[in-house]
């Protein structure tokens, strides 16, 4: 991981790094406040639900988050860490270098344990709540945004045509996750499969109707400079 041109976000891990105890009193009071959120709604998310739920005293929970601010800022930087690191490893396990970075954020928006499965509704969750209370903590969200942004135009292909795999994507996912859309879990497969052909420059639509699985033919010019 250390030879990917992109920074990942290190506030995080930092501030948690002071001592075992602390970092992991700090985190059971996050995973409380993502399943209240997740459960109960944002409105739920008062400083006694959470001490109840994370089974510490009031004065604990306030000595690590003095407002509900800062307990929100902390929701969305491990939101931010946790995608950056599911990116980053995916771009890690992919040997083909041409759209390797646009496949990595397709991969762990779909794949990722920080966006799906077990904890996909607690994400949601910690990003609703920052969000519905405090709008400006959604900066770090915007400037990760901008990172992924500026390393997808830059992964070979067509910067136009990557960035409308990233926004399908994108699509799908804010749809879901502010409860616009339920797709069928097999028709999502099916679109996260079809972009990551698309970051391979295979199976590629073209304007005529082709059944399905049916690879249309290779267009170069989605490779600048061929």
């Amino acid at each position: 991981m250390k030879a990917l041109d992109f920074e990942l976000t290190g506030q995080y891990n930092k501030k948690m790094g002071k001592g075992k105890t602390k970092r992991n009193t700090r985190d059971l009071i996050l995973d409380a406040a993502e399943i209240i959120v997740d459960r109960d709604g944002v409105n739920s998310l008062t400083f006694d639900a959470l001490a109840a739920e994370a089974g510490v005293s009031k004065g604990t929970t306030l000595y690590h988050f003095d407002c509900k601010e800062a307990l929100t800022s902390a929701m969305i930087e491990r939101f931010v860490a946790r995608f950056d690191t599911a990116w980053a490893d995916a771009i890690h396990e992919d040997r083909e270098t041409l759209g390797r970075k646009v496949r990595a954020y397709v991969t762990a928006t779909f794949n990722g344990e920080a966006i799906t499965g077990k904890t996909f509704d607690k994400v949601n969750g910690a990003i609703t709540a920052a969000l519905t209370n405090f709008p400006d903590r959604v900066e770090p969200v915007r400037q990760q945004g901008q990172r992924h942004q500026a390393a997808i135009e830059a992964d070979g292909l067509d910067p136009v045509f990557a960035t409308i795999i990233r926004m399908a994507n994108d699509g799908l996912w804010f749809a879901e996750s502010f409860n616009l859309m339920r797709y069928d879990p097999k028709l999502k497969l099916a679109v996260a499969e079809r972009l990551i052909a698309w970051s391979k420059l295979q199976n590629l639509p073209t304007a005529e109707t082709r059944g399905a699985g049916e690879a249309a033919p290779t267009d170069k010019k989605l490779v600048p400079g061929e």
